[in-house]
């Protein structure tokens, strides 16, 4: 009785738990579940301060000729010889390439032979006209032969002439077989080689002048029209942290009047006007030498000076996320971008104090929560380090 008593007991209990297990599982589906909670993003942020600063910004540019020539025969032919290299400096007269000149020699003898041989015949046209004239006096002739014979000496007067310039142009081609440099410079471009059966007119050598150098940048669109109104100066770009090294001053002189159909871009050059300095070689910068461009003027209104990275689209609709510290919520505000540098923009449309977010604005959105963290001033205003738990991830 007692051993089956205590096999009845196991039994009897797993009964039971089967039974209440329905209810557990009913009352489970009923109770409502609990939301996550919304992390809360730690992001760092920048406050507005207003002031009269300068607009500032900083292009790209290099070293160019201000005088280059694309040099080519005026006459076509077949290239025997090509005596110079990309790079290389050449005086004013030196020899740059030539040409066979079989050909031109032919051409020559042939002009050659018809200026005798018009010649020959002028004389004798001029002589039967003398010779009329003298017959008119006894009546041997009548006045319509001598006005015939004379026209006939006039056309060969004219032949002649015809014929002495054809020679002179057959010898000037001749010379024209011969391409010389037509000033001092340096070769920056060859597009043919010795062997080659090259066209009139067609561009062989670019020939620039070393001692006379502009800055050369591409302009954007927005900036072309307000190009005048600001101050220029440039370094090179291999120097352009070194803060001990002054900057050249430099002055506007030609702004293309029209854009580049490819890069929507207003090509500009300067001249260096700094004192003492007569042009750009003596002035460290050498021909295709890169340089930064910094272009600067003073603000009319007052602005704020922001972090690049706390703008969102910097040339099309503008904006900046700005915090509201005690309800920890993003609100994207319009902002109007005065000018840019590679780190750093200078906008205005904010109100004084207004927490921007400066670092990873473009993983934000609205419906975020966020916590503010104030931004290390000793940072470089492009290089903060990120939060531990932010919106960078």
């Amino acid at each position: 009785m007692n051993i089956r008593h205590h096999l009845d007991a196991p039994i009897q209990l797993s009964l039971r738990t089967w039974c209440c297990l329905p209810s557990a599982l009913l009352l489970a589906a009923c109770t409502p579940a609990t939301e996550p909670v919304a992390p809360v993003q730690a992001v760092y942020v920048t406050p507005v301060h207003h002031d009269m600063g300068e607009a500032e910004r900083r292009l790209s540019g290099t070293v160019s000729a201000r005088f280059e020539s694309e040099l080519s025969f005026r006459v076509g032919g077949k290239v025997t010889l090509r005596s110079v290299d990309v790079g290389q400096t050449v005086r004013q007269g030196q020899i740059l390439a030539r040409l066979d000149e079989a050909d031109l020699q032919l051409g020559l003898d042939v002009a050659s032979e018809q200026w005798r041989a018009s010649q020959v015949e002028s004389e004798q046209a001029s002589s039967d006209a003398a010779r009329f004239r003298r017959l008119l006096t006894d009546g041997s002739v009548g006045a319509a032969d001598l006005e015939r014979q004379q026209a006939r000496a006039d056309a060969a007067v004219a032949r002649l002439a015809q014929a002495r310039s054809q020679l002179d142009l057959s010898r000037r081609r001749i010379g024209y077989a011969t391409l010389t440099a037509p000033f001092d410079g340096v070769v920056t471009a060859l597009r043919f080689e010795a062997g080659q059966v090259i066209a009139e007119a067609q561009p062989l050598i670019t020939l620039a002048r070393p001692s006379a150098l502009d800055v050369v940048v591409d302009v954007p669109e927005s900036l072309a029209p307000q190009l005048q109104s600001y101050q220029a100066s440039a370094r090179l770009a291999a120097q352009a942290h070194d803060g001990a090294l002054r900057p050249l001053e430099l002055r506007l002189r030609e702004l293309a009047p029209t854009a580049s159909a490819a890069t929507r871009t207003f090509r500009a050059r300067y001249t260096i006007t700094a004192p003492g300095v007569s042009s750009a070689s003596s002035a460290g910068l050498r021909l295709g030498n890169t340089v930064e461009l910094l272009l600067s003027r003073g603000n009319a209104v007052a602005s704020a000076r922001l972090p690049l990275g706390a703008v969102l689209s910097v040339t099309q609709s503008p904006t900046v996320w700005v915090v509201d510290p005690n309800a920890g919520t993003l609100t994207q505000s319009p902002v109007e971008v005065l000018s840019h540098t590679n780190d750093a923009a200078r906008v205005r449309g904010l109100a004084e104090g207004a927490l921007v977010v400066s670092v990873g604005a473009q993983k934000l959105d609205a419906a975020m929560k966020v916590r503010a963290v104030a931004r290390p001033l000793a940072d470089p205003i492009d290089a903060a380090p990120r939060p531990a738990s932010g919106a960078q991830r």
